[in-house]
């Protein structure tokens, strides 16, 4: 027995949940990259509970579910692309245009920023091909949190190639390729541990960032949590999902996060985390499917969720330019700080739901369709790059 796909239907709480995730990713950098608190402690809140690096393994896991859940059998590898280039390089190309402006024009070097690249790191974030290049100055060149866009771009890539495959997997092994690329989640920041520490390893440029880099923003290792997005929207389709409770994900996480502090510490930054956090994503969606109603289906916060690229895109360069004019080595009480990062992501908000509505939305609607008929829009528009 195959998998057959549903017709495609919305799923609004996936993109409510994409405004939760985008705020925590806000919230981690606001407090360990613009470190704006007196007191440091709760500048390092961002790393010691690691929301941030979970909200972006469940960006790459919701990505992987919303394309297989909308994803049209009849749909060919070059329409999907152009929906995705549609999809992601304006906003990309608008904030780097920006970011270059800020670092080049207005302001020169900037905290969290740097001074302006030269042109091949430049030219290699437009591209959006830096995760690829293991030097600092590529990977984090420009609008530095665009790495995550390169990595789904290379999701983007693969997908078309790989729905077909997938969709033939009999639908009582479909579990068990879930727990396989689980265990590869696992076992690969060992693997890249082992490898990096072997003596004598002549491959790797000598950079302290490598291990890093390889755990963290190589596309192909972050390759297996946008599958575990796949194989659950297939799951659900082929009616094998469990009734999993919500508190069951919720201790899930706790345990596996417990787990990573006896862990070596490169797994804090691997997509470790994203295991548990996976099992979050058919719940939210299969209540929509019950037409059950929560908070994530909020008319406001799904606009934000909508949103939510735009926000991933613009927060990064609003939180430098703050930090710039405020002064760079000034640092505030716990109601100042806490003031001064409301303030930025108001205005966040608000620059991104102009640029998604201004930009994004108009040209996905121009471009992003067929030139004959109009494909329903179905919940893809939950799924966008991870922002993190």
């Amino acid at each position: 027995m195959t998998v057959s796909p549903p017709k495609p239907m919305r799923l609004p709480s996936l993109t409510g949940l994409r405004c939760v995730l985008a705020i925590l990713v806000f919230l981690c950098h606001a407090l360990e990259t613009a470190r704006l608190y007196a007191d440091d402690r709760l500048n390092h809140l961002g790393v010691i509970l690691p929301y941030g690096i979970s909200s972006l393994s469940c960006f790459f896991i919701l990505s992987g579910f919303a394309l297989t859940w909308s994803a049209a059998p009849g749909d060919t590898p070059a329409l999907f692309w152009r929906r995705r280039v549609v999809k992601i390089f304006p906003n990309h190309i608008l904030t780097w245009a920006l970011t270059l402006a800020l670092l080049g024009i207005v302001f020169g070097p900037l905290p969290m920023l740097g001074p302006p690249p030269d042109a091949g790191p430049a030219l290699a974030n437009l591209a959006l091909v830096q995760t690829w290049i293991p030097v600092p100055s590529y990977l984090l060149s420009v609008n530095g949190i665009s790495w995550s866009v390169s990595c789904e771009l290379f999701f983007y890539l693969l997908f078309p190639l790989l729905i077909g495959p997938l969709r033939r997997i009999a639908a009582n092994r479909l579990w068990w390729c879930f727990g396989a690329t689980a265990a590869a989640i696992a076992l690969l920041p060992a693997l890249i541990d082992a490898a990096i520490s072997a003596p004598a390893w002549p491959l790797w440029p000598p950079f302290s960032f490598t291990e890093t880099w390889l755990v963290y923003f190589f596309p192909v290792v972050r390759m297996p949590e946008f599958l575990l997005g796949v194989l659950l929207a297939l799951i659900v389709q082929a009616d094998r999902w469990p009734p999993v409770r919500m508190s069951w994900v919720a201790g899930a996480t706790v345990l596996f996060w417990l787990i990573t502090l006896a862990l070596p510490p490169i797994y804090g930054r691997s997509g470790f985390l994203a295991i548990p956090l996976a099992l979050l994503i058919p719940v939210l969606a299969t209540r929509d499917l019950r037409g059950e109603t929560g908070w994530l289906q909020n008319r406001t916060v799904v606009a934000l969720g909508e949103a939510s690229y735009a926000m991933y895109l613009l927060h990064y360069p609003v939180m430098a330019v703050t930090r710039h004019l405020l002064g760079p080595d000034r640092y505030f009480g716990v109601v100042e700080g806490t003031l001064v990062i409301v303030a930025m992501f108001v205005i966040c908000q608000l620059l991104a739901i102009a640029l998604f509505r201004c930009v994004e939305d108009p040209l996905v609607r121009r471009f992003s369709r067929p030139a004959r008929g109009r494909a329903p829009r179905g919940p893809e528009q939950a799924e966008g790059p991870p922002r993190g």
